[in-house]
């Protein structure tokens, strides 16, 4: 059992909550019994489990798991009352590639805690392939912790100019504004992808360009705008087909 906080393993762990070091890495981390269940479910890439005392549950992926005292799982973990779970996982190498169906590109979500629950949406609601142009790090302890197990079956595409031009070609863009068509009368072609917008700017300009549509959701005067998860997550599924399994 590793009861330093100084030890190198410990320290290199800990150095994966800064960005810098999950791009150095390529790794990030999950905590909790149930996203290391689900990861490993997934078959997500297991590089370390790290457990404590105070973990009584299964370990998956025992071959690779470390034991620390409490004292060092404290160091390493972002939850107020830790499981005494967490899980190190490679970060997946998803070469640019159109989307299988409908999908999303957000443009500029800068809020950790939106872009996961925007992820976890996704997932539930069908659209496999989200492309991000300008976003937060989705493999931010924050932005994981809201993603839930989410983050484990969307396919996340980190996209430049070069590839937002080869997307648009691919598939109808349908953006995500106050000033477009009510949402309820409006039809979606089977295969699109939806546009969401920086959290207080919006879609960019030169992004909202490349829309074929604009679709609203329908707001009381006294309603400045929505949350940019939950607009997302209303968009998503209204614009979904039904049969949803």
């Amino acid at each position: 059992m590793i009861t330093s906080r100084q030890n190198d393993f410990v320290k290199r762990i800990a150095s994966l909550k800064d960005k810098k070091y999950r791009t150095q890495y390529g790794e990030y981390l999950i905590e909790g019994y149930k996203q290391v269940r689900e990861a490993f479910l997934a078959g997500k890439e297991i590089v370390h489990i790290v457990y404590s005392p105070r973990y009584k549950g299964e370990l998956y992926a025992e071959d690779r798991a470390v034991a620390v005292s409490d004292e060092v799982f404290m160091k390493l973990s972002e939850e107020a009352t830790p499981q005494g779970i967490l899980a190190v996982l490679k970060i997946p190498e998803v070469p640019f590639a159109p989307p299988a169906g409908r999908c999303l590109l957000l443009d500029g979500v800068s809020d950790p805690g939106n872009l996961g629950t925007i992820l976890r949406t996704a997932n539930a609601a069908g659209y496999e392939d989200v492309y991000l142009r300008g976003c937060s790090d989705p493999y931010a302890p924050k932005c994981v912790r809201s993603a839930m197990s989410g983050i484990f079956f969307v396919r996340l595409h980190e996209i430049g100019d070069e590839e937002l031009s080869r997307l648009v070609s691919a598939v109808p863009f349908l953006c995500a504004d106050m000033d477009g068509e009510n949402v309820f009368h409006f039809s979606a072609p089977e295969k699109f992808c939806l546009v969401i917008g920086n959290e207080a700017n919006g879609v960019r300009r030169e992004v909202r360009a490349l829309c074929s549509k604009t679709v609203s959701i329908p707001m009381r005067g006294s309603c400045e705008s929505l949350n940019a998860a939950v607009s997302a997550g209303i968009l998503m599924y209204e614009l979904a087909p039904r049969d949803l399994k």
